[in-house]
Formats: structure tokens, C-alpha cells, sequence
């Protein structure tokens, strides 16, 4: 679990905004990540990206909240967690259309958290059903420069044993197998589209927070479920269409 508290921090650190840019802490294959560079891309920011360690997160090593995504504005602001960085970008920048602010619309804040209590969790024992399918997730790393060689050992080959013990525990949270529960819940999702999009004929909070945990299962194993499937498929489509990610 994650020290410190989530939301806008009161202490600035200009510092860990790279060029002066907007910058994102962040594992290139994180759910909650994917998230916030979809609406980041949607919005036409231009941003950083730090590519964390993902076994010792040395490089958020300054921020009492150690989880990804972190999110550094480029006056310093730091907003920590998917969701509130989510409602932070889309409040303080323009392009695209802004979705409601939180608190404000009981149906989106619902698929909000939908996107982290149940499909974040659904996708991990799917995606890390084995040991090698742990591995291939993971082997992103391979091509993070600022890694070293033992750190890209350790992650794919230690991250993969770590991961595949998260999704064996994550599946236990569900009654039905890794495969079908994720059928259910793309299914439940869907039930929440208002026409193209939970917002209607535009992306809102709820958009950008589901799509980018089902974003990060892309070519990983279970992604045929979601790309198959009659209605998430579609608007999994239509939304990567929309943010260009």
C-alpha cells in the first residue's frame, strides 16, 4: 500500500517536472498509467514520461506516495492517484471537451471507481495467468535505456514470479474463473455506455479510466476477450480512435 495521501499535495516539487513539462512517473504497462496518457494524449499535452523501476521504484524514491502513476505538473504541482489526476488535467487544461468534475455526476464517479475496484483487478489474473505470460508482460523493460542490466533481469525475471502470486490472489477476489469473470465485467461495463461513450457522444472520466486499464492489456494475453467482445470491443476501438494511444 501506498504512503502518503492521494489528490493535489499541498508542497510543490518543480524539480521532478522534467523540462519544465507536464510529467508522468509511470511502468509502460500499468492500467492506471494508461489511463492518464490517454486523456493526456486526447487533450494534446505535451508531457514527459519517467519510466519507474518497476521492483524498487528508485525514481520515486523523493514522494512519500510510491505508487504509479505520479503525476508533476510543470509549475510543480504533484497529483498522486489515476482518478485524481484524471479530474486534475481535465480541470486545469484545454482541448477536448471537459467531463464532470468529481462529486458532480453520480454515474460517471461510479465507473470511475469501477475502473479500480473491479476491471483493474480482473484483467491481473488474466494477464499474469502463468510464468511466462508474466515474463512476456514485463519485458517491456528490455528497452527502458535509463535500466540496467540487472535491474531488467530482476524486473522480468523476479517481477514476473511477483506478478503471477498478485494475479493467482486478485483471481480469488472473483467466483467465476480469470477468463470468464472478465467476460462478466466487460459486460457490466458496458451497461454503462450512453450511446458511443459513457459521456454520450464524447469520452468522459469514466471513458478515459476504463479504456486505459483495458489499454494496457493490448497485445498481453487475454486481449482477444476484449477486442471480441460485442460491445467493449467497439467502444475499446472507438476510444483508442479518439485518443490516438
Amino acid at each position: 500500500m501506498s504512503k502518503g495521501e492521494s489528490g493535489v499535495q499541498p508542497t510543490k516539487v518543480p524539480e521532478r517536472s522534467v523540462d519544465n513539462k507536464p510529467t508522468i512517473y509511470a511502468f509502460e504497462t500499468c492500467p492506471f498509467c494508461w489511463k492518464v496518457r490517454s486523456l493526456l494524449s486526447w487533450k494534446g499535452v505535451d508531457y514527459r514520461q519517467v519510466e519507474v523501476d518497476p521492483m524498487k521504484k528508485s525514481e520515486l524514491k523523493w514522494s512519500e506516495w510510491n505508487a504509479v502513476p505520479v503525476f508533476v505538473d510543470g509549475d510543480g504541482t504533484q497529483v498522486n492517484d489515476s482518478n485524481d489526476i484524471l479530474h486534475y488535467i481535465n480541470s486545469n487544461y484545454e482541448g477536448g471537451e471537459k467531463f464532470p468534475t468529481s462529486g458532480s455526476d453520480g454515474s460517471q464517479d461510479k465507473w470511475m471507481d469501477f475502473s479500480g475496484d473491479i476491471l483493474g483487478k480482473s484483467i491481473l489474473p488474466v494477464i499474469y495467468n502463468s510464468y511466462s505470460s508474466s515474463r512476456k508482460a514485463l519485458r517491456y523493460v528490455a528497452d527502458v535505456e535509463s535500466f540496467s542490466g540487472l535491474q531488467k533481469w530482476k524486473a522480468i525475471w523476479l517481477g514476473g514470479i511477483i506478478m503471477r502470486m498478485v494475479g493467482k490472489s486478485r483471481g480469488k477476489m472473483f467466483d467465476l474463473p480469470p477468463e470468464e469473470n472478465l467476460v462478466h465485467q466487460l459486460t457490466v461495463l458496458s451497461d454503462g455506455f450512453n450511446g458511443d461513450f459513457f459521456g454520450g457522444t464524447l469520452p468522459n472520466g469514466a471513458d478515459f479510466a476504463n479504456y486505459g486499464i483495458l489499454r494496457s492489456m493490448q497485445g498481453l494475453r487475454g486481449w482477444n476477450i476484449v477486442e471480441s467482445h460485442a460491445k467493449a470491443g467497439p467502444w475499446f476501438a472507438r476510444m483508442q480512435t479518439t485518443t490516438g494511444v
